[in-house]
Protein backbone atom coordinates (compact mmCIF):
# COMPACT_ATOMS: atom_id res chain seq x y z
CA UNK A 1 0.00 0.00 0.00
CA UNK A 2 2.79 2.40 0.93
CA UNK A 3 4.64 1.53 -2.28
CA UNK A 4 1.51 2.30 -4.34
CA UNK A 5 1.12 5.66 -2.60
CA UNK A 6 4.77 6.51 -3.30
CA UNK A 7 4.38 5.55 -6.96
CA UNK A 8 1.24 7.70 -7.26
CA UNK A 9 3.03 10.67 -5.67
CA UNK A 10 5.93 10.27 -8.11
CA UNK A 11 3.54 10.03 -11.04
CA UNK A 12 1.65 13.14 -9.90
CA UNK A 13 4.91 15.05 -9.59
CA UNK A 14 5.83 14.10 -13.15
CA UNK A 15 2.40 15.14 -14.40
CA UNK A 16 2.57 18.47 -12.55
CA UNK A 17 6.07 19.10 -13.87
CA UNK A 18 4.85 18.67 -17.44
CA UNK A 19 1.80 20.82 -16.80
CA UNK A 20 3.82 23.62 -15.22
CA UNK A 21 6.76 23.57 -17.62
CA UNK A 22 6.11 26.40 -20.06
CA UNK A 23 9.38 25.63 -21.84
CA UNK A 24 7.76 22.43 -23.11
CA UNK A 25 5.76 24.62 -25.49
CA UNK A 26 8.88 24.54 -27.66
CA UNK A 27 8.47 20.77 -27.96
CA UNK A 28 4.71 20.96 -28.39
CA UNK A 29 5.02 23.27 -31.41
CA UNK A 30 8.40 22.05 -32.62
CA UNK A 31 7.25 21.30 -36.18
CA UNK A 32 5.68 24.73 -36.49
CA UNK A 33 8.87 26.41 -35.27
CA UNK A 34 11.07 24.31 -37.57
CA UNK A 35 8.79 25.18 -40.48
CA UNK A 36 8.93 28.87 -39.65
CA UNK A 37 12.73 28.72 -39.47
CA UNK A 38 12.94 26.87 -42.80
CA UNK A 39 10.74 29.44 -44.55
CA UNK A 40 12.68 32.32 -43.01
CA UNK A 41 15.94 30.86 -44.32
CA UNK A 42 14.44 30.53 -47.79
CA UNK A 43 13.39 34.16 -47.56
CA UNK A 44 16.88 35.38 -46.69
CA UNK A 45 18.42 33.32 -49.48
CA UNK A 46 16.03 33.78 -52.37
CA UNK A 47 13.07 36.09 -51.61
CA UNK A 48 12.71 38.92 -54.13
CA UNK A 49 11.73 42.22 -52.53
CA UNK A 50 8.23 43.13 -53.76
CA UNK A 51 7.55 46.46 -52.04
CA UNK A 52 8.46 49.86 -53.43
CA UNK A 53 11.81 51.23 -52.23
CA UNK A 54 10.21 54.50 -51.16
CA UNK A 55 7.60 52.88 -48.91
CA UNK A 56 7.81 52.09 -45.20
CA UNK A 57 7.05 48.44 -45.96
CA UNK A 58 10.24 48.17 -48.02
CA UNK A 59 12.35 48.80 -44.93
CA UNK A 60 10.41 46.17 -42.98
CA UNK A 61 10.50 43.57 -45.77
CA UNK A 62 14.19 44.15 -46.41
CA UNK A 63 15.00 43.89 -42.69
CA UNK A 64 13.09 40.62 -42.24
CA UNK A 65 14.82 39.19 -45.33
CA UNK A 66 18.23 40.38 -44.21
CA UNK A 67 18.09 38.71 -40.79
CA UNK A 68 16.48 35.47 -41.99
CA UNK A 69 19.68 33.53 -41.32
CA UNK A 70 18.47 33.66 -37.71
CA UNK A 71 16.38 30.67 -38.76
CA UNK A 72 19.58 28.62 -38.51
CA UNK A 73 19.87 29.58 -34.84
CA UNK A 74 16.29 28.48 -34.22
CA UNK A 75 17.14 25.14 -35.85
CA UNK A 76 20.15 24.77 -33.56
CA UNK A 77 18.17 25.70 -30.44
CA UNK A 78 15.53 23.05 -31.17
CA UNK A 79 18.17 20.53 -32.21
CA UNK A 80 20.06 21.00 -28.94
CA UNK A 81 16.84 20.37 -27.02
CA UNK A 82 16.18 17.16 -28.93
CA UNK A 83 19.72 15.89 -28.45
CA UNK A 84 19.41 16.00 -24.67
CA UNK A 85 16.36 13.74 -24.83
CA UNK A 86 18.08 11.46 -27.32
CA UNK A 87 21.12 10.99 -25.11
CA UNK A 88 18.91 10.36 -22.09
CA UNK A 89 17.27 7.32 -23.68
CA UNK A 90 19.97 6.00 -26.05
CA UNK A 91 23.55 4.75 -25.70
CA UNK A 92 26.15 6.85 -27.50
CA UNK A 93 26.45 4.41 -30.44
CA UNK A 94 22.69 4.51 -31.05
CA UNK A 95 22.71 8.29 -30.62
CA UNK A 96 25.29 8.67 -33.38
CA UNK A 97 23.43 6.24 -35.62
CA UNK A 98 20.08 8.01 -35.19
CA UNK A 99 21.50 11.49 -35.68
CA UNK A 100 23.75 10.80 -38.65
CA UNK A 101 21.24 8.77 -40.67
CA UNK A 102 18.87 11.75 -40.48
CA UNK A 103 21.29 14.17 -42.15
CA UNK A 104 23.87 12.14 -44.10
CA UNK A 105 21.68 10.76 -46.88
CA UNK A 106 19.93 13.99 -47.98
CA UNK A 107 23.33 15.70 -47.93
CA UNK A 108 25.04 13.02 -50.04
CA UNK A 109 22.09 12.76 -52.44
CA UNK A 110 22.11 16.52 -53.05
CA UNK A 111 25.91 16.64 -53.33
CA UNK A 112 25.83 13.79 -55.86
CA UNK A 113 23.12 15.45 -57.98
CA UNK A 114 24.81 18.85 -57.94
CA UNK A 115 28.25 17.34 -58.65
CA UNK A 116 26.96 15.76 -61.86
CA UNK A 117 25.01 18.77 -63.11
CA UNK A 118 27.60 21.38 -62.14
CA UNK A 119 30.54 19.16 -63.17
CA UNK A 120 32.45 18.98 -59.90
CA UNK A 121 35.81 17.27 -59.90
CA UNK A 122 36.12 14.06 -57.90
CA UNK A 123 38.47 15.80 -55.48
CA UNK A 124 36.03 18.66 -54.89
CA UNK A 125 33.14 16.23 -54.38
CA UNK A 126 35.20 14.22 -51.86
CA UNK A 127 36.21 17.36 -49.97
CA UNK A 128 32.57 18.49 -49.80
CA UNK A 129 31.02 15.24 -48.51
CA UNK A 130 33.81 14.64 -45.98
CA UNK A 131 33.70 18.21 -44.64
CA UNK A 132 37.33 18.87 -45.57
CA UNK A 133 36.41 21.95 -47.61
CA UNK A 134 34.29 23.20 -44.69
CA UNK A 135 37.35 23.45 -42.44
CA UNK A 136 40.11 23.84 -45.01
CA UNK A 137 38.65 26.27 -47.56
CA UNK A 138 35.34 27.99 -46.77
CA UNK A 139 32.25 26.88 -44.86
CA UNK A 140 29.86 28.34 -47.45
CA UNK A 141 30.87 26.23 -50.47
CA UNK A 142 27.94 23.83 -50.14
CA UNK A 143 25.25 23.32 -47.46
CA UNK A 144 27.48 24.53 -44.64
CA UNK A 145 24.88 23.67 -42.01
CA UNK A 146 25.39 19.92 -42.50
CA UNK A 147 29.11 19.62 -41.59
CA UNK A 148 28.49 22.22 -38.87
CA UNK A 149 25.71 20.22 -37.22
CA UNK A 150 27.58 16.92 -37.65
CA UNK A 151 30.52 18.50 -35.81
CA UNK A 152 28.16 19.45 -32.99
CA UNK A 153 26.70 15.91 -32.96
CA UNK A 154 30.18 14.40 -32.61
CA UNK A 155 31.04 16.47 -29.55
CA UNK A 156 27.60 16.48 -27.89
CA UNK A 157 28.06 13.15 -26.00
CA UNK A 158 31.25 14.57 -24.44
CA UNK A 159 29.42 17.73 -23.40
CA UNK A 160 26.53 15.59 -22.09
CA UNK A 161 28.93 13.46 -20.00
CA UNK A 162 30.35 16.45 -18.13
CA UNK A 163 27.00 18.24 -18.01
CA UNK A 164 25.39 15.29 -16.22
CA UNK A 165 28.24 15.10 -13.73
CA UNK A 166 28.08 18.79 -12.86
CA UNK A 167 26.34 19.47 -9.55
CA UNK A 168 25.32 22.96 -10.66
CA UNK A 169 24.15 22.75 -14.28
CA UNK A 170 23.77 26.53 -14.60
CA UNK A 171 27.31 27.18 -13.41
CA UNK A 172 28.63 24.53 -15.80
CA UNK A 173 26.72 26.14 -18.67
CA UNK A 174 28.05 29.61 -17.76
CA UNK A 175 31.59 28.24 -17.55
CA UNK A 176 31.29 26.64 -20.97
CA UNK A 177 30.08 29.92 -22.50
CA UNK A 178 33.03 31.71 -20.91
CA UNK A 179 35.44 29.16 -22.43
CA UNK A 180 33.76 29.56 -25.82
CA UNK A 181 34.09 33.34 -25.62
CA UNK A 182 37.73 33.15 -24.54
CA UNK A 183 38.56 30.80 -27.42
CA UNK A 184 36.66 33.02 -29.90
CA UNK A 185 38.54 36.12 -28.81
CA UNK A 186 41.94 34.41 -28.81
CA UNK A 187 41.35 32.89 -32.27
CA UNK A 188 40.21 36.08 -34.01
CA UNK A 189 43.64 36.66 -35.59
CA UNK A 190 44.16 32.99 -36.41
CA UNK A 191 40.82 31.47 -37.42
CA UNK A 192 39.25 32.20 -40.80
CA UNK A 193 36.48 34.76 -40.48
CA UNK A 194 33.87 32.59 -42.23
CA UNK A 195 34.29 29.93 -39.52
CA UNK A 196 32.88 32.41 -37.02
CA UNK A 197 29.60 31.97 -38.89
CA UNK A 198 29.63 28.48 -37.38
CA UNK A 199 31.35 28.92 -34.00
CA UNK A 200 29.20 31.97 -33.15
CA UNK A 201 26.20 29.58 -33.17
CA UNK A 202 27.61 27.25 -30.50
CA UNK A 203 26.03 29.18 -27.55
CA UNK A 204 22.50 28.87 -28.95
CA UNK A 205 23.04 25.14 -29.50
CA UNK A 206 24.16 24.48 -25.91
CA UNK A 207 21.34 26.73 -24.67
CA UNK A 208 18.95 24.39 -26.44
CA UNK A 209 20.65 21.51 -24.65
CA UNK A 210 20.11 23.26 -21.31
CA UNK A 211 16.45 23.91 -22.15
CA UNK A 212 16.09 20.21 -23.00
CA UNK A 213 17.35 19.40 -19.52
CA UNK A 214 15.00 21.93 -17.93
CA UNK A 215 12.03 20.55 -19.88
CA UNK A 216 12.74 17.02 -18.73
CA UNK A 217 13.91 17.55 -15.17
CA UNK A 218 12.46 20.81 -13.85
CA UNK A 219 9.15 22.59 -13.42
CA UNK A 220 9.51 25.96 -15.14
CA UNK A 221 6.54 28.30 -14.88
CA UNK A 222 6.95 31.51 -16.88
CA UNK A 223 5.13 34.34 -15.12
CA UNK A 224 3.57 37.37 -16.82
CA UNK A 225 6.56 39.43 -15.73
CA UNK A 226 8.91 36.88 -17.29
CA UNK A 227 6.93 36.89 -20.54
CA UNK A 228 7.36 40.66 -20.61
CA UNK A 229 11.11 40.19 -20.11
CA UNK A 230 11.17 37.66 -22.98
CA UNK A 231 9.38 40.22 -25.18
CA UNK A 232 11.98 42.86 -24.26
CA UNK A 233 14.74 40.34 -25.10
CA UNK A 234 13.21 39.88 -28.54
CA UNK A 235 12.96 43.66 -29.10
CA UNK A 236 16.59 44.13 -28.02
CA UNK A 237 17.67 41.32 -30.33
CA UNK A 238 15.85 42.91 -33.27
CA UNK A 239 17.37 46.31 -32.50
CA UNK A 240 20.91 44.86 -32.34
CA UNK A 241 20.23 42.86 -35.50
CA UNK A 242 19.30 46.07 -37.31
CA UNK A 243 22.37 47.89 -35.99
CA UNK A 244 24.78 45.07 -36.83
CA UNK A 245 23.34 44.26 -40.26
CA UNK A 246 22.58 47.75 -41.55
CA UNK A 247 24.75 50.13 -39.50
CA UNK A 248 27.92 48.04 -39.21
CA UNK A 249 27.80 47.77 -35.42
CA UNK A 250 30.46 45.33 -34.18
CA UNK A 251 29.62 43.25 -31.12
CA UNK A 252 32.78 41.74 -29.61
CA UNK A 253 33.43 39.05 -32.25
CA UNK A 254 33.95 38.85 -36.01
CA UNK A 255 30.74 38.14 -37.96
CA UNK A 256 28.98 39.49 -34.87
CA UNK A 257 25.62 39.78 -36.65
CA UNK A 258 25.52 35.96 -36.36
CA UNK A 259 26.04 35.98 -32.61
CA UNK A 260 24.47 38.18 -29.93
CA UNK A 261 21.48 39.50 -31.94
CA UNK A 262 20.64 36.03 -33.23
CA UNK A 263 21.01 34.53 -29.77
CA UNK A 264 18.57 37.02 -28.24
CA UNK A 265 16.06 36.55 -31.05
CA UNK A 266 16.33 32.77 -31.09
CA UNK A 267 15.71 32.26 -27.37
CA UNK A 268 12.77 34.68 -27.29
CA UNK A 269 10.93 34.51 -30.62
CA UNK A 270 10.24 30.72 -30.58
CA UNK A 271 8.85 30.99 -27.03
CA UNK A 272 6.66 33.95 -27.96
CA UNK A 273 5.34 32.24 -31.10
CA UNK A 274 4.68 28.99 -29.23
CA UNK A 275 2.83 30.89 -26.50
CA UNK A 276 0.66 32.76 -29.03
CA UNK A 277 -0.10 29.51 -30.87
CA UNK A 278 -1.00 27.84 -27.59
CA UNK A 279 -3.32 30.72 -26.71
CA UNK A 280 -5.03 30.41 -30.09
CA UNK A 281 -5.58 26.72 -29.43
CA UNK A 282 -7.13 27.45 -26.03
CA UNK A 283 -9.71 29.97 -27.35
CA UNK A 284 -12.62 28.11 -28.91
CA UNK A 285 -13.39 30.69 -31.61
CA UNK A 286 -9.73 30.99 -32.60
CA UNK A 287 -8.72 27.33 -32.19
CA UNK A 288 -9.29 26.63 -35.89
CA UNK A 289 -6.78 29.37 -36.77
CA UNK A 290 -4.21 27.95 -34.36
CA UNK A 291 -4.67 24.42 -35.65
CA UNK A 292 -4.59 25.61 -39.25
CA UNK A 293 -1.36 27.54 -38.78
CA UNK A 294 0.20 24.66 -36.88
CA UNK A 295 -0.58 22.18 -39.66
CA UNK A 296 0.30 24.53 -42.51
CA UNK A 297 3.70 25.71 -41.23
CA UNK A 298 4.27 22.27 -39.72
CA UNK A 299 4.26 20.87 -43.26
CA UNK A 300 7.58 22.61 -43.89
CA UNK A 301 8.69 21.70 -40.38
CA UNK A 302 8.21 18.02 -41.18
CA UNK A 303 10.75 18.24 -44.02
CA UNK A 304 12.70 21.27 -42.81
CA UNK A 305 16.13 19.71 -43.29
CA UNK A 306 15.41 18.45 -46.82
CA UNK A 307 13.76 21.76 -47.67
CA UNK A 308 16.97 23.50 -46.61
CA UNK A 309 19.13 21.11 -48.65
CA UNK A 310 17.39 21.78 -51.98
CA UNK A 311 16.40 25.44 -51.81
CA UNK A 312 19.54 27.40 -52.63
CA UNK A 313 20.81 25.27 -55.51
CA UNK A 314 17.38 24.92 -57.15
CA UNK A 315 16.82 28.68 -56.85
CA UNK A 316 20.05 29.41 -58.73
CA UNK A 317 18.81 27.22 -61.58
CA UNK A 318 15.21 28.41 -61.95
CA UNK A 319 14.90 31.88 -60.40
CA UNK A 320 16.31 33.81 -63.41
CA UNK A 321 13.61 32.25 -65.62
CA UNK A 322 10.88 32.87 -63.05
CA UNK A 323 11.80 36.55 -62.93
CA UNK A 324 11.57 37.05 -66.70
CA UNK A 325 7.87 37.85 -66.41
CA UNK A 326 8.67 40.81 -64.14
CA UNK A 327 6.25 39.79 -61.39
CA UNK A 328 8.44 39.25 -58.34
CA UNK A 329 5.63 38.13 -56.04
CA UNK A 330 4.52 35.47 -58.51
CA UNK A 331 8.15 34.37 -58.90
CA UNK A 332 8.42 34.02 -55.11
CA UNK A 333 5.26 31.89 -54.96
CA UNK A 334 6.37 29.66 -57.83
CA UNK A 335 9.80 29.22 -56.28
CA UNK A 336 8.25 28.25 -52.94
CA UNK A 337 6.04 25.65 -54.63
CA UNK A 338 8.89 24.12 -56.66
CA UNK A 339 11.32 24.04 -53.74
CA UNK A 340 8.61 22.54 -51.52
CA UNK A 341 7.92 19.75 -54.04
CA UNK A 342 11.63 18.99 -54.39
CA UNK A 343 12.12 19.10 -50.62
CA UNK A 344 9.19 16.73 -50.12
CA UNK A 345 10.62 14.34 -52.72
CA UNK A 346 13.99 14.32 -50.95
CA UNK A 347 12.22 13.84 -47.60
CA UNK A 348 10.32 10.80 -48.90
CA UNK A 349 13.47 9.30 -50.43
CA UNK A 350 15.35 9.75 -47.15
CA UNK A 351 12.42 8.32 -45.20
CA UNK A 352 12.45 5.22 -47.43
CA UNK A 353 16.22 4.79 -46.93
CA UNK A 354 15.88 5.17 -43.16
CA UNK A 355 12.95 2.71 -43.14
CA UNK A 356 15.07 0.11 -44.96
CA UNK A 357 17.97 0.68 -42.56
CA UNK A 358 15.69 0.31 -39.55
CA UNK A 359 14.19 -2.88 -41.02
CA UNK A 360 17.65 -4.38 -41.53
CA UNK A 361 18.59 -3.25 -38.02
CA UNK A 362 15.56 -5.02 -36.52
CA UNK A 363 16.22 -8.19 -38.53
CA UNK A 364 19.84 -8.32 -37.36
CA UNK A 365 18.72 -7.67 -33.78
CA UNK A 366 16.13 -10.49 -33.95
CA UNK A 367 18.69 -12.92 -35.41
CA UNK A 368 21.05 -12.04 -32.56
CA UNK A 369 18.33 -12.63 -29.96
CA UNK A 370 17.37 -15.99 -31.51
CA UNK A 371 21.01 -17.15 -31.44
CA UNK A 372 21.25 -16.23 -27.76
CA UNK A 373 18.07 -18.20 -27.02
CA UNK A 374 19.39 -21.24 -28.95
CA UNK A 375 22.64 -21.12 -27.01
Amino acid sequence: MKENIKENVKENKKTNTKAQNDLSLLFKYRKFLMGFAALWILMTHEWQIVTNETSFFFVTENFIKRIGFCGVDIFLLLSGMGLYYSLEKNPVSRFYYNRLKRVIFPFIIMASIVSQIDHWTNEFYFNIITGISFYKTNIYLFLWFVPAVITLYLFTPVFYHFFKKAENKYLFFAGFIELWLLFSLMARNVMREDLYGFTNRIPIFVTGFLIGYLCKEKAIKITHRNWFFILLTFILGMYLAYQSNFKGLGLILPVSNCCIPNYLISISLPLLMAKVLDKLHSIRKLAIIGKGLNKLIGFWGMMSFEFYCVQEWIATKILPDLLKGGDKLLANVKLLIIVSICGLALYLINKAIVWILDLVDRLISNIGKNKMIDN
